[in-house]
């Protein structure tokens, strides 16, 4: 008996390191031979490669499902991605088979692909184009009491925006953060970065715009009552030949506001035109140094009539 223990002992306990070690291989090779060969789905990245000058448009997904067959090991991800060739595609909504041929899978992996998921997908893609929009900055707050804003100014004025064809067309203007004017008394000028709403939109602009904001004594509306005069043509007569300006003044300005100070004047649009009767825009200016804080709020009317009253010769 003790013959049979002993014989028992030493088969369980001698090399038993090596016993050990071979039982885990032949588990592993068990693991490799049975493996993953049924079928398996993997989600893999969706790469969709489109024309330089288009752009998607829609939401589209990021990934799609393959269901693969063939062996591998546990735990293993294969590299596979699913790419969309698109290059030769026109503008517009496109609807596109997901067929096996876009799946890029290495060969070394034994996997065979199946199907995949969805079907099909569906793309809007448009053109990109480019214009300048001017910019505009909005302001937040109200400036010290007796104090108004006089002028705004931003460098630059206008950027070169680039985005999808109907983004891009359907922009009048952009935007930059607002600037606050709570509480100031005296001019300043402040960095202001483009708030561009859109991700789709790029513009040109590196960096913030420049703002330049003018702020001086209240001013108060005056009206003048002032002659119009045709520039470059006496041949026509002028309907109404005066016209009204609202000027707005410092109520610091201590000065005579005279009807000589502003001059308005017109140009003939088009001096060869057959019409006996155009329209023009009349242009008022200041003709005296008088105070930097005056400025011209309104014109009335805002057009002029010119009656043709004699041909040049």
């Amino acid at each position: 008996m003790r013959a049979v223990l002993r014989f028992i002992k030493d088969l369980l306990l001698r090399n038993w390191w090596l016993k050990l070690a071979s039982i885990f291989l032949a588990y592993a090779l068990w693991l490799v031979v049975r493996g993953s060969e049924g079928e398996r789905v993997f989600t893999v990245p969706l790469t969709v490669q489109i024309p330089r000058n288009m752009v998607i448009v829609n939401e589209r997904r990021s990934s799609v499902e393959i269901t693969a067959q063939g062996s591998l090991l546990p735990g293993s991800q294969p590299d596979i991605t699913y790419i969309l060739d698109l290059q030769s595609a026109g503008e517009g909504e496109q609807t596109i088979p997901l067929t096996t041929d876009g799946v890029h899978i290495s060969r070394a992996s034994g996997l065979s692909v199946i199907r995949v998921s969805p079907a099909r997908i569906t793309i809007v893609l448009e053109r990109v184009i480019s214009k300048d929009v001017p910019v505009k900055v909005p302001v937040q707050g109200a400036p010290a009491a007796g104090v108004d804003l006089y002028r705004l100014t931003c460098r630059p004025s206008s950027v070169r925006v680039s985005g999808p064809r109907s983004e891009v067309s359907a922009l009048n203007e952009v935007e930059t953060d607002p600037v606050s004017l709570a509480g100031r008394r005296d001019p300043f000028q402040t960095a202001a970065s483009l708030n561009l709403l859109n991700d789709d939109i790029r513009a040109n602009l590196v960096g913030p715009v420049e703002v330049d904001v003018e702020l001086g004594p209240h001013r108060e509306v005056r009206t003048l009552r002032i002659p119009v005069t045709v520039l470059n043509n006496d041949g026509y007569a002028i309907s109404p030949r005066f016209v009204t300006i609202n000027v707005l003044v410092p109520i610091t300005f201590k000065g005579r506001l005279a009807d000589d100070a502003f001059r308005a004047t017109v140009t003939v649009p088009n001096s060869e035109s057959p019409l006996n009767r155009l329209s023009a825009k009349p242009e008022v200016e200041l003709t005296k140094n008088l105070d930097a804080g005056i400025a011209i709020k309104q014109v009335k009317p805002e057009e002029v009539t010119l009656l043709r009253v004699s041909r040049k010769k």
